[in-house]
């Protein structure tokens, strides 16, 4: 299993190289790493009922519009493999925005308590700032997929 390595997973999912038990194998971990990632969201939820309403709504536009564009990737109605592309090239990419979302969350809030920032007016815009980046992280999860998709479909990894 590749939990890093993103072009050599394209590589052998262009070459048709890949076991099917890898194929469950991607879909578990990915499942397990949207759970640990769901689970840590419960446990630092958002207050502000505007910053839900707003991330919530982008979110499901980016995943409709992802998933569509991924699908178009590997070829549409004439592609191959798409379940199995999408969950395998998904979780190596989860992997790497998750932990530019820790990265990104440490600084953050590493900064908020180095500048002592609160009871300023960063606290009124902390919740954008995560959310901003969040959407951001899906964008990018979702550019980065269709690229590998593309590339899959056309052999050219």
């Amino acid at each position: 299993m590749y939990f890093w390595k993103t072009k050599a997973l394209a590589h052998e999912l262009s070459a048709n190289t890949l076991e099917k038990k890898h194929y469950k194998n991607y879909y578990l971990m990915t499942a397990l790493l949207v759970s640990v990632v769901y689970y840590y969201g419960m446990y630092s939820p958002y207050f502000n009922v505007n910053v839900i309403a707003v991330e919530g709504l982008v979110t499901l536009v980016i995943m409709a519009l992802g998933i569509q564009a991924a699908y178009r990737a590997n070829g549409g109605d004439q592609g191959e493999h798409f379940m199995g592309r999408i969950t395998a090239l998904s979780f190596p990419i989860l992997v790497q925005t998750t932990v530019a979302g820790i990265v990104f969350g440490a600084i953050l809030l590493s900064l908020y308590f180095a500048l002592n920032l609160e009871g300023t007016a960063f606290d009124a815009w902390y919740e954008w700032a995560i959310s901003a980046f969040t959407v951001f992280l899906q964008i990018l999860f979702f550019t980065r997929l269709v690229f590998y998709m593309r590339r899959v479909a056309a052999h050219t990894i």
